[in-house]
Formats: C-alpha cells, sequence, structure tokens
C-alpha cells in the first residue's frame, strides 16, 4: 500500500474538514467573520504574488531567448581584439 497517497487523503479530508468548521463558524460569529475574511485575503495575496513572480520569470526566459535570437551567438562572428577593448592603435 502506498502510505503517501493516504497521509495525502487524509490530510486533504482533515483540511476540508477544518475549513467547513471555520466557514460555520464564520456564519455564527463576528470575530469568526473577520477571521475568515482575513485569512482568505492573506491566501489569495500569497497566491497573487506567486502567480506575478511565475510571470516574471517566464517573461526573463523569453527576453533572454530574444536576447539571443537578435544577437545571435555564433561562436565564428567574434569582434577582434583590438576593437572592443579600448586599444586604439597609432594614428
Amino acid at each position: 500500500m502506498n502510505y503517501r497517497l493516504l497521509l495525502q487523503s487524509a490530510l486533504f479530508v482533515l483540511e476540508g474538514l477544518l475549513l467547513v468548521l471555520m466557514l460555520s463558524a464564520a456564519l455564527h460569529f463576528e470575530a469568526g467573520r473577520l477571521v475568515f475574511g482575513i485569512a482568505v485575503a492573506a491566501f489569495c495575496l500569497v497566491v497573487e504574488v506567486f502567480t506575478a513572480v511565475r510571470i516574471a520569470q517566464r517573461l526573463w526566459k523569453w527576453g533572454e531567448k530574444l536576447a539571443r535570437l537578435v544577437i545571435r551567438e555564433n561562436p565564428g562572428t567574434s569582434v577582434p581584439p583590438g576593437t572592443a577593448t579600448g586599444t586604439r592603435g597609432e594614428a
């Protein structure tokens, strides 16, 4: 038997029951509604920040691919050493 799957299922059921308990408390008590609202808002904030970070990572990777496409890094087309390093020849 896969104990990891059994534990994961048990935790899922426990979390679901805990959420139902929190929702029932939120319906009966004003402080419960406040705490439940804060918890939902905090969860939404964490998800929003996570999504923004993932989008930024994806845009960073796409920018890198676009820069490579524009620059076209080919090993045979290197710049001569005397032109880009700042050493100038005699005039």
